[in-house]
């Protein structure tokens, strides 16, 4: 494991470790609930809007309208209470399930007369002859005020406890604390067929998302009005930790005890004075063209509640901004009757998905090096889970969306923030040591690179082609030229080189004066740098002509090369001190390379290469075999080509480019075997170049004078 993988895997541990424990205490501290709740309530925009609810629910609405058409007959509201009894008149017709008034009757009438009076005694006679008719109460908690009011903590009265109170159980209790009550006035509530509590409380943006299913006072339950039509004396009652049982009923609970309502967006909904009209017309006799029937009630759970905005019973839910409350206890009682229910993903999910989310977003931007795909990876985790959660919202289960989200955002940011102040300085490091030696093209790629690199510090033994360039008689050339004209002319030609090495992905070691070095296969690792390298070489004596004319527009003198190549193993790395590092290579084979070079003048040549070259070819090119020499310094002889340069050659000078190639291999064999005619023969078919020259002169010498019996063919040099 390279220092800069194990620097990683350090801080991987310490990054998952800290947004662990971070996110856990957040999230069990209800750390991001506003965002989660924005979340929630898009996932109910997105999927329950449309939702219709039950067609066995129809809400009747005291709306605008019934205000204004009742007026004129009963008053302003509050209205007198014959008016329910009217309702109850009309409702009666249909024989529904059950009436549920979302609307408080806690208190008699101020009585004026005996008429008012008897007002009250007739709605309570008509709720016990309906037989189905559930009025509302409240359990509420109020703050004591100065005075201890005398009103807090009364004991409910016996006769609503027997009739309507569920025995108080540990499986029932909340941790609500309860003082205070409101119920309907008595001759009322005793003819009801049940009470259900009205009250809620919305969460801290205002929102109303959760009920209670029972409301505890002291030692008596009362269920909640949308649960209350599904509740007798005859239920069996059953609470486990996050269930509650109704029967055969099983409704899902938040880990809170709450119920987390899955509100529902359409309804059908009947005006109030539609069906007070609709009653006189009946009263009249004229049934024919009813603007209600009363049918459309028959078997029906019938919710009565407010929607006028100055009843002051508009509430913000998930679906509606401002829904009658109404319809919260109405679209509980949908979700029963579809056994529609919203199911809360176990509290421990959360905390294992903060766990899995910290590791893999961490472990995405650590382990991978290229930038792309550290921001896509964390992204598409997060995009998908997200997906998740409304695909789960889709089918009824909630999920936790927030602190996952918020997990994989920080973890990722905190690994990419470690990954800018590390290694984005060791990579800073790297650009400014390669920049001078490899073209932008391939420094970008080397940037990724930083732990292979980082070897250079140690040094790593690679194979690799080496170059070197020089000009031809500088010496001379400088002694006619100022030392400005010489820095020019030195910048003219070493310019053009180097982009020419460049674009043949060639590492620009050092220039040596007038001389350049260069290698190919490293710090980007290629398998065919031979070719590129040899291709760069008589590319450079192409591009020769363009920095003559350079030269020669200046009025300096035209200058020519000579280059040397050699393909081995060699020791790469940073080398010199503390102060001054260059990323450079070492040993024999870069020697062999320096000498390729000086031999061109004694060939007589821009370009010669090494057989090590040669074999190394990935894509083969016809080279001339010229001579096997033994440079000074190195006991084992090495065959020496000049490569022909194909690249303005057509298919025919092609071809006879690689036949005299052949014939430079077999009229050497005739050589070394001392056949001098044969290999004299061939020479003379190869075109003409000034080795060639000198091998058929020493052909010729040899036919004259023969060589010692010891004689191996190899041509020793003594100089450099």
């Amino acid at each position: 494991m390279t220092k800069a993988s194990a620097r990683r895997l350090q801080a991987g541990t310490v990054i998952f470790l800290t947004v662990c424990t971070l996110m856990t205490i957040l999230h069990f501290l209800g750390g991001g609930q506003r965002l989660e709740w924005i979340t929630y309530d898009h996932r109910y925009k997105v999927f329950r809007a449309d939702k219709k609810a039950h067609d066995d629910i129809a809400i009747i609405l005291i709306d605008e309208s019934s205000l204004q058409a009742m007026a004129p007959l009963v008053g302003r509201f509050p209205w007198p209470r014959t008016v329910y009894t009217d309702l109850l008149e009309f409702l009666n017709y249909a024989e529904p399930k059950a009436i549920l008034f979302d609307i408080l009757f806690t208190e008699h009438q101020n009585a004026k007369n005996s008429i008012e009076q008897e007002d009250d005694l007739s709605f309570a006679i008509a709720t016990a002859s309906t037989g189905s008719v559930y009025h509302a109460a409240q359990i509420m908690a109020v703050a004591e005020d100065e005075r201890k009011d005398k009103m807090l903590d009364r004991p409910l009265p016996d006769a609503f406890k027997q009739q309507f109170g569920f025995e108080l159980n540990e499986k029932l209790s909340t941790d609500l604390r309860t003082n205070n009550y409101a119920l309907p006035y008595t001759d009322l509530y005793s003819g009801s067929r049940g009470i259900g509590s009205v009250d809620m409380k919305s969460d801290a943006d205002g929102i109303y998302r959760t009920v209670h299913p029972f409301r505890i006072y002291q030692d008596k339950a009362l269920p909640s009005l949308g649960f209350a039509a599904f509740v007798n004396r005859d239920t069996t009652i059953r609470r486990n930790e996050n269930s509650l049982t109704l029967d055969d009923i099983q409704i899902p609970l938040l880990n809170n005890g709450e119920y987390p309502v899955h509100m529902v967006g359409k309804f059908n909904t009947y005006s109030f004075g539609g069906l007070m009209a609709s009653l006189q017309q009946i009263r009249q006799g004229n049934v024919d063209n009813l603007i209600v029937d009363p049918r459309e009630f028959t078997n029906k759970i019938i919710y009565i509640g407010a929607s006028a905005v100055g009843l002051e019973d508009i509430k913000a839910t998930p679906v509606l901004s401002q829904a009658p409350g109404v319809m919260i206890h109405a679209s509980i009682t949908s979700n029963i009757l579809e056994r529609d229910f919203l199911e809360p993903a176990s509290p421990q999910v959360s905390y294992i998905l903060i766990l899995l989310f910290a590791l893999l977003a961490s472990a995405s931007v650590l382990y991978f090096s290229v930038f792309s795909l550290q921001i896509l990876l964390p992204a598409v985790l997060a995009v998908s889970y997200v997906g998740f959660v409304y695909w789960q919202f889709s089918i009824g289960e909630l999920y936790n969306l927030i602190s996952p989200v918020i997990t994989i955002i920080l973890a990722s940011g905190l690994s990419l923030v470690f990954l800018t102040f590390t290694e984005g300085r060791d990579k800073q490091r790297v650009r400014k040591m390669l920049s001078q030696y490899v073209s932008p093209a391939i420094l970008t790629e080397l940037i990724d690179k930083t732990d292979e690199l980082a070897k250079a510090d140690i040094g790593t033994v690679e194979n690799l082609t080496i170059l070197f360039s020089d000009i031809r008689g500088f010496t001379s050339i400088s002694e006619n030229l100022d030392a400005s004209q010489v820095v020019d002319l030195l910048n003219i030609h070493l310019g053009s080189m180097s982009d020419v090495i460049f674009d043949y992905n060639g590492t620009l070691d050092k220039f040596i004066g007038d001389a350049i070095m260069a290698f190919w296969g490293a710090p980007i690792r290629i398998a065919n740098h031979p070719d590129q390298a040899v291709q760069c070489a008589l590319a450079m004596v192409r591009e020769l002509t363009k920095v003559n004319e350079k030269l020669n527009a200046k009025g300096y003198k035209s200058i020519n090369v000579g280059i040397g190549l050699h393909t081995g193993d060699v020791v790469l790395g940073n080398i010199g001190s503390s102060k001054k590092l260059d990323y450079t290579v070492i040993g024999d084979n870069v020697n062999l390379a320096s000498r390729m070079e000086g031999l061109t003048k004694n060939y007589r040549c821009e370009v010669l290469i090494t057989e090590d070259t040669v074999r190394a070819f990935q894509s083969p090119m016809p080279c001339i075999k010229v001579d096997l020499v033994r440079v000074k310094g190195k006991q084992h002889p090495t065959a020496v080509y000049i490569p022909t340069d194909i690249a303005e050659l057509n298919e025919i000078e092609l071809a006879q480019a690689w036949q005299q190639q052949q014939n430079s291999e077999v009229a050497f064999e005739y050589y070394l075997a001392r056949d001098w005619d044969r290999a004299i023969e061939l020479f003379k078919t190869i075109r003409h170049l000034p080795a060639i020259d000198d091998l058929i002169e020493r052909c010729n010498h040899y036919k004259a004078i023969s060589p010692d019996m010891d004689w191996d063919g190899v041509h020793t040099m003594n100089t450099k």
